[in-house]
């Protein structure tokens, strides 16, 4: 489905989405999109995959992004009002590529549930940002 934007629009039935905010001139986050993609393959369907590589500061301020690399793990907020993580970040219609290239928009409002900065081992990531155990394909 094409989003407003032109990009690809996400599975609506999509629940969740792994965000990593990373930046070709940074060494930290060089392996940062190997092991998205690593783990992407991984998670299948379960966890959309998604990548926002050299974004502009607008972009930054509004994630409240101060370090590079920074895992964000996304939930899609429904129409119904929800009080769950009330004081979470939300995002809007925000674009990146996932882990083939492909532009993707994520349409709608997704609350950022989890924030972690730096670069961080491969199981650490799976088991912070990943379906839950025995979920994974």
């Amino acid at each position: 489905m094409t989003a407003p934007g032109g990009g690809l629009d996400p599975d609506p039935g999509n629940e969740v989405a792994v965000l990593l905010v990373s930046a070709h001139w940074s060494t930290p986050a060089r392996p940062a999109a190997t092991v998205l993609r690593e783990l992407a393959r991984r998670w299948g369907s379960s966890v959309l995959s998604l990548l926002l590589e050299d974004a502009d500061d607008d972009i930054l301020d509004q994630l409240g992004i101060e370090t590079i690399p920074t895992w964000l793990r996304l939930t899609r907020r429904s129409t119904q009002g929800s009080t769950v993580g009330h004081a979470m970040t939300q995002v809007r219609d925000l674009s990146a590529t996932d882990v083939l290239g492909n532009e993707v928009v994520l349409s709608g409002t997704w609350q950022i549930t989890d924030r972690r900065s730096g670069a961080m081992p491969k199981h650490m990531v799976a088991e912070l940002f990943g379906p839950p155990t025995g979920s994974a394909t």
